[in-house]
């Protein structure tokens, strides 16, 4: 009886052992022939702007590099936190990715009680960077970003300024300049780009501070929005006789970047496809066509980098955000 029980203990132990040594194998072989179905693009914002049209430039060029498809969903309830939560609970096999920036990655879970964190998730590279900008109608009174910021000391909360989104990093920005600066702006949060542009250009708001992006660059084209400075690291291309923040005597500094990201987990063969696929598309003439070609950065990002640019930003707002 003790043997008969010994055997077929061996025989139960064995066929676990076979098993496990099956499993790994076929996830091995699957990450080697990666993709093999559809992939989910998940995006935080609406269609339309440039994260969307990041988004779909970059889905088309992977799926043609990488023979698969992959499909934009537009999540954006909750100020892109949906769209997160769907990526951090998906399983993390490459076949779910997702488009984030400033907002939804870092800022939303320090400052609201959400079922995900910025460490839910890795990057895989970044796809594109959009300057910031601070610009007035044409018939502003302001004709530099000094005589705005000094009309705002001496007129506290008269003075607005519109800004895309209440929990945005622009909106942040100015929270957090306001609070080391004394000077205190009557902030007005909009929908957008295109909601904000629309209340400058109708004299609703004495000035906004936006993404520097083709919209903004085809009014003040026109004459009808001016730039005073750039928020940025380095002066706008488009408008190089504008200061920058810092040159103006303003610590105010944001980009939005947007960045590629999966759940956290991948395996090693899907992430490297991925970000080396990143890598390629980030230098496809019809990727920078579609996005612009001052929104591509020269030199790419990779996904170990694009991991620490977001790990700058919370801890650049963790002592104003964190709960």
């Amino acid at each position: 009886m003790n043997k008969t029980r010994v055997f077929f203990a061996a025989v139960t132990v064995a066929g676990l052992s076979l098993s496990v040594t099956a499993c790994s194998g076929a996830s091995k072989a699957s990450s080697e022939n990666y993709p093999t179905k559809s992939i989910t693009f998940v995006m935080p914002y609406a269609a339309g702007g440039p994260s969307d049209t990041t988004a779909r430039a970059y889905g088309a060029c992977l799926g043609k590099l990488l023979g698969g498809t992959f499909v934009v969903e537009n999540l954006d309830s909750g100020a892109g936190a949906v769209a997160m939560q769907k990526l951090a609970g998906a399983k993390p096999d490459g076949y779910t990715v997702g488009l984030s920036t400033n907002g939804p990655m870092v800022l939303n879970p320090m400052s609201n009680d959400l079922a995900y964190s910025q460490d839910d998730f890795q990057a895989l590279g970044t796809m594109a960077a959009i300057p910031t900008l601070f610009a007035v109608p044409k018939d502003s009174p302001y004709k530099s970003l000094q005589e705005l910021f000094d009309a705002a000391k001496a007129n506290p909360g008269k003075i607005s300024i519109g800004v895309p989104g209440a929990t945005s990093s622009l909106a942040t920005e100015l929270k957090r300049l306001q609070k080391g600066s004394g000077i205190e702006f009557a902030l007005v949060p909009t929908s957008g780009s295109a909601e904000l542009i629309t209340n400058l250009l109708g004299g609703h708001i004495d000035a906004g501070f936006v993404n520097d992006y083709l919209d903004v660059e085809a009014q003040v084209k026109d004459g009808a929005l001016v730039p005073l400075a750039a928020a940025g690291e380095a002066r706008s291309e488009a408008f190089p006789d504008a200061p920058t923040a810092k040159e103006a005597g303003f610590d105010v500094k944001t980009t939005s970047v947007y960045g590629l990201f999966a759940p956290k987990g991948l395996p090693q063969q899907v992430s490297e496809k991925l970000e080396s696929g990143v890598e390629t598309c980030s230098k496809d003439t019809e990727v920078i066509g579609q996005i612009g070609d001052r929104f591509v950065p020269n030199s790419f990002s990779n996904a170990e980098a694009t991991q620490q640019v977001f790990a700058d930003m919370r801890t650049r707002y963790e002592p104003l955000l964190a709960k």
